[in-house]
């Protein structure tokens, strides 16, 4: 891969720093082919960031975007959808957490994982890899719905107790019986289950 990279005729590209480890780069590399930007793979495998440049120009055949990771939460509680798969994504990260494992090859098989249980993603990889970190800083806390026992995250300080994805089905489908309710329409507090009679709040 050195080899390759330092034959380029491109002036920018120059043979790759000797401390970089073979899985560092092949991690950067799949990383890069996932979606993450440069900053983010300097962050999880330590090569340097013109490395980590160079690399993603390499194969997206593009500069790598800017942008930051994100440092609050609003872009996930703006939907219930997204809220839903960061709780999927805190999940993975539990189950596939261990002691001796690098960062980035954590982040890969979560996202790889997350890729192959959902029929279409809500978060890239850049935000399925903050949820854990949401998670150390205390602004999310771990939460069991009283409806389904199901854990999930939830902000700090927020005072519900029911998920998202019960949230979701209470959206379209009565909370007694099941039958199907077409969805709230903006604006519109409550209505009554035509099958049950049941009110149902939004």
């Amino acid at each position: 891969m050195n080899i390759e990279l330092s034959s380029m005729s491109t002036p920018s590209v120059c043979k790759l720093p000797a401390w970089i480890t073979a899985a560092s780069t092949l991690d950067a590399i799949r990383l890069i082919d996932l979606g993450a930007r440069a900053g983010m793979v300097c962050q999880l495998t330590g090569i340097d960031k013109t490395n980590a440049k160079r690399l993603y120009r390499q194969i997206h055949q593009r500069p790598s975007p800017p942008g930051q990771v994100p440092f609050t939460d609003s872009w996930y509680q703006k939907s219930d959808y997204r809220m839903l798969h960061a709780s999927l994504a805190w999940r993975l990260f539990q189950r596939y957490e261990q002691p001796d494992y690098r960062a980035a090859r954590m982040v890969i098989e979560v996202y790889e994982c997350y890729l192959f249980l959902v029929q279409a993603p809500w978060l890239d990889i850049t935000h399925v890899a903050y949820v854990p970190q949401l998670m150390r800083m205390r602004i999310w806390k771990a939460c069991v719905c009283q409806n389904c026992h199901t854990r999930y995250v939830s902000p700090t300080d927020s005072k519900g107790t029911i998920c998202p994805g019960c949230r979701l089905y209470r959206k379209f489908r009565c909370s007694a019986c099941g039958a199907f309710m077409g969805g709230y329409r903006k604006g519109r507090r409550k209505s009554s289950c035509s099958t049950c009679g049941e009110i149902q709040f939004q």
